[in-house]
This record gives structure tokens, C-alpha cells and sequence, in this order.
């Protein structure tokens, strides 16, 4: 069965920041478009909060970003590119959403920033 899917103008958030479809705790996913139709974003929600897969592209149809969430965080690998299509950030996060490495390059490909943190657990 496939997810549900809205545009994120049909939704709303309630005070504890979770979005909610017609009143009741959204589950599946929410689509992000510009003015012309072109999908910019697809977020997985489940009971109002960020979970499953996440993915945006520019304009041009280029992949922006790519991970996923689970309950809220950040887990696995998460990428992101820059415009012309090169990497420009991977980062890893545990499985409790803490972050383990993160790179970065600029926009010609060169290496800016390679951290790793000490942290062994929930890998």
C-alpha cells in the first residue's frame, strides 16, 4: 500500500511542532512544490512526526539532499549537493540521531571539513 501523500499547504502544526492533516496527527508524506508543480521535497511523517525517507531537488530537477529519520532524528547516511551536482555534505548519524562524521567539499569538489566524533554507540 502506498503512503499518503499531501502538499504541504494542506497541513498544519499543533504546539508540540507536529503536523497535522485535517485536524488528526499526519502519517506519510508530505510533498513540497513551487509554483510551477515541480516537486522540491518529500518528507515521511508518521503521527505527526518526521520519519522514513527524506529527499529534496533543486528547480532543475537536480538531486539537493537525500536520509532519512526515524522518530524525529537524523539517522544512517545523509547527502547533500550542490547545485552543479557535486557532493557538498555527508553526514552519519546513529541510531539515536547523533552525529558520528560529518564531511564537506565546496563547490569544486575540494575537501573542506572531515570530523569524526568519538561517539562508538547505536552504530
Amino acid at each position: 500500500m502506498r503512503a499518503m501523500q499531501v502538499k504541504s499547504e494542506e497541513t498544519t502544526m499543533d504546539s508540540a511542532s507536529r503536523v497535522l492533516h485535517q485536524g488528526r496527527l499526519f502519517t506519510g508524506e508530505l510533498v513540497d512544490t513551487d509554483d510551477e508543480g515541480r516537486t522540491l521535497g518529500i518528507t515521511g511523517y508518521q503521527e505527526g512526526v518526521e520519519h522514513g525517507p527524506q529527499a529534496e531537488w533543486y528547480p532543475d530537477g537536480a538531486k539537493r539532499l537525500e536520509g532519512q529519520c526515524d522518530r524525529g532524528s537524523a539517522v544512517g547516511e545523509w547527502r547533500q549537493w550542490h547545485a552543479n551536482g557535486r557532493l557538498a555534505e555527508y553526514s552519519l548519524f546513529n541510531k539515536y540521531g547523533e552525529l558520528i562524521h560529518l564531511k564537506r567539499w565546496d563547490e569544486a569538489g575540494t575537501l573542506l571539513e572531515d570530523k569524526k566524533s568519538a561517539i562508538t554507540r547505536g552504530l
